[in-house]
């Protein structure tokens, strides 16, 4: 996989470019040493739910499946103080840069490739988050699933980003931290890079054409 020899780079958005989780003191002091378990369990259902949902033809927008999760996750911890959500559900609508987002960013729109995000956020979360860490002039296009009523893997979300562009899918390559989202993505035909910076173990998932970097400040070498 030659990255210099693309011209559109397709982002995730949480957990790639905006961080998804950020654990402050405030929050250490209500959840103590719950506080990493309920974070993980409101991870895992936020995903858990987009794809049941998928499996049900029954979408509701991301906000309101992030909302669900958490409220599981609470449940499940014991706990019901509503300080929680309005700590954390912010996380989603005024996101941080993670490490490397910039710099990469600002590199590829230098050599004049085409950078989009296409996410299960909502276009709203999704157009804050931009406006917030100030990337607004280094995305082209935004695609949000919140414009098809239906979350990834589905290869519609995919399809929908390519459609898009009258060129081919080899010109493409998509960018995501999460495995379920690069294996759905490359067995769709995208040439794929794994963000793996939160090292964990590869799955055993199909894949096609996938290319692992450990962050995003690591791709940029890879131009």
């Amino acid at each position: 996989m030659e990255l210099s020899k693309k011209q559109i780079f397709l982002f995730d958005a949480f957990g790639t470019l905006f961080k998804a989780s950020e654990v402050g003191e405030e929050l250490q002091a209500i959840a103590g040493n719950h506080t990493k378990s309920l974070i993980q369990t409101w991870r895992r259902k936020q995903l858990e739910y987009t794809w049941l949902r998928n499996q049900m033809n029954h979408y509701a927008p991301f906000g309101q499946v992030t909302r669900e999760a958490l409220d599981f996750s609470m449940r499940q911890h014991g706990m019901l103080d509503e300080r929680i959500p309005e700590l954390l559900l912010p996380i989603y609508d005024a996101p941080s840069l993670l490490d490397g987002a910039l710099d990469l960013l600002g590199a590829l729109k230098k050599e004049n490739k085409t950078v989009c995000i296409l996410s299960n956020g909502t276009r709203a979360m999704l157009d804050n988050g931009i406006a917030k860490t100030g990337i607004s002039q280094l995305v082209d296009r935004v695609f949000s699933v919140d414009d098809i009523g239906i979350y990834k893997p589905d290869p519609a979300v995919y399809q929908m980003a390519i459609h898009a562009f009258d060129i081919p899918v080899s010109d493409f390559v998509f960018f995501s931290s999460n495995q379920w989202d690069v294996s759905g993505a490359s067995i769709y035909g995208l040439d794929c890079v794994w963000v793996n910076q939160y090292g964990e173990t590869k799955e055993g998932l199909p894949f096609g054409e996938v290319m692992e970097v450990k962050s995003l400040t690591a791709a940029l070498s890879l131009r």
